[in-house]
């Protein structure tokens, strides 16, 4: 889709984009061999084309942070083909919803190598380093959340990432609500018996390994990482439902292979805390 972006450059809005495809330029190679262009884009036609082929340039380097500059917030989606095999589906567990009084207890980064845990107390310093591999970060809400609270706790770190938070998109979609509520409207995601947790459980099983329930602990980190496996799915329904919308000639995401995750986890926890909401 990136190829097929026109509202990235200065003046261009989705009604000149739109009339530059309604016009046959579809790409931006027909931008530069076209021999005219809708008046809206003609006004400014040698400084477009100039920054039409600095966008293949750009991105052919995989720039993604220039495009992360460019384009609007709500077109972030668009990096997503381009920049999938270079990205991080991210999401934080907490101790609760402010960083201020809150802590991180635990990241999950997945990309289609796998999944890794940064825990509070055993490997969080490695978080920096980690997150400095991807060129584009995908989360569910973590424009608001989990990329602010990060960087209140650990520093600055995602000032040159680009960021696609789906729970925005998803919205254009219709598709409102939390991360499970969207994943069972979509049917993907969480088929183990984790299903029935939520955010308040996470908050709990940190408390249980705290206070030494190793068990509580693996569940909690597998609670997590299906957190993180159902973003790929979400992102690949997210970008091929809004090119559908755009009818713009462009190709179909292929799916991807995401590695399968089978950490532990014990329906033990998952029993004690249901056990510990009905006596609260």
């Amino acid at each position: 889709m990136l190829p097929n972006t026109f509202v990235h450059l200065p003046d261009i809005g989705p009604v000149t984009e739109r009339e530059l495809w309604d016009s046959g330029v579809h790409t931006w190679e027909d931008f530069l061999s076209a021999s005219s262009l809708p008046d809206r884009a003609e006004r400014n036609a040698g400084q477009l084309r100039s920054l039409v082929a600095e966008s293949q340039e750009r991105l052919d380097e995989m720039d993604a942070s220039y495009f992360s500059d460019a384009l609007p917030r709500n077109e972030m989606w668009r990096l997503y083909a381009e920049f999938r095999d270079r990205a991080a589906f991210v999401d934080i567990e907490t101790t609760g919803l402010s960083p201020d009084s809150s802590d991180i207890t635990m990241v999950g980064v997945l990309d289609f190598q796998g999944y890794r845990a940064f825990v509070q107390d055993e490997n969080m310093e490695d978080l920096r380093g980690a997150l400095e591999e991807y060129d584009l970060l995908v989360t569910f809400n973590g424009a608001a959340f989990d990329l602010p609270f990060i960087e209140h706790k650990l520093g600055r770190m995602f000032a040159q990432v680009a960021h696609i938070d789906l729970m925005f998109p998803l919205r254009r979609m219709g598709l409102t609500g939390g991360l499970k509520a969207i994943e069972k409207r979509l049917k993907v995601g969480r088929p183990s018996a984790l299903s029935t947790l939520n955010g308040f459980d996470a908050v709990l099983m940190w408390r249980m390994w705290r206070n030494g329930d190793k068990a509580a602990r693996d569940t909690l980190v597998r609670y997590n990482a299906e957190d993180v496996l159902s973003l790929p799915k979400i992102a690949e329904i997210v970008y091929d439902g809004l090119t559908d919308r755009l009818d713009v000639p462009c190709a179909k995401l292929e799916p991807s292979d995401v590695p399968d995750v089978t950490l532990p986890f014990d329906e033990g926890v998952i029993e004690r805390l249901a056990e510990m909401k009905v006596r609260r």
